[in-house]
């Protein structure tokens, strides 16, 4: 069997009005479904969510991620999909999730601290190695929290 080549897909999109109402709620489903499907997949990625919009990438074998992506544009729980960079990965930049998702909340306050200095936020208005830079500073936070977690745990 060939081996499909590696590819990551960007995009953000609006969350609908019933998704925010019951935002924690749905990311939990997201979470919970992505987990499963995308490890059987080989695919990895991060969701973020803030001000009413998702951002997320997807990597893992083109095949899957794009027949992922048609899956996603479909979800009730957003809207207006906008791709924001689409290619070859030479790497998996976040290869430790089948999916992490995170809302953005005041505990972020280093990644918030960046998106607040902007009036608004419109991720479509962003370019891609912006929002990129974004997304690995998520994961590495979301990685350092879950390593003190482990530290606190083992001790």
């Amino acid at each position: 069997m060939k081996t499909q080549p590696l590819v990551r897909v960007v995009y953000a999109s609006r969350a609908t009005p019933e998704c925010l109402a019951n935002l924690d709620e749905n990311i939990e489903q997201i979470l919970a479904s992505s987990i499963s499907n995308n490890r059987s997949k080989d695919i990895t990625g991060l969701l973020i969510a803030h001000r009413g919009w998702f951002l997320q990438v997807l990597e893992g074998p083109a095949g899957e991620v794009h027949e992922l992506f048609k899956h996603i544009c479909t979800d009730r729980r957003h809207r207006d999909a906008i791709l924001l960079g689409e290619g070859p990965a030479q790497v998996r930049e976040f290869g430790l999730w089948s999916m992490c998702a995170r809302q953005l909340s005041p505990t972020d306050a280093m990644i918030l601290g960046e998106l607040d200095r902007r009036p608004t936020f419109e991720p479509a208005d962003f370019p891609e190695h912006a929002v990129m830079r974004l997304l690995r500073t998520v994961a590495d936070v979301h990685k350092l929290t879950l390593t003190q977690q482990q530290g606190l745990a083992s001790a």
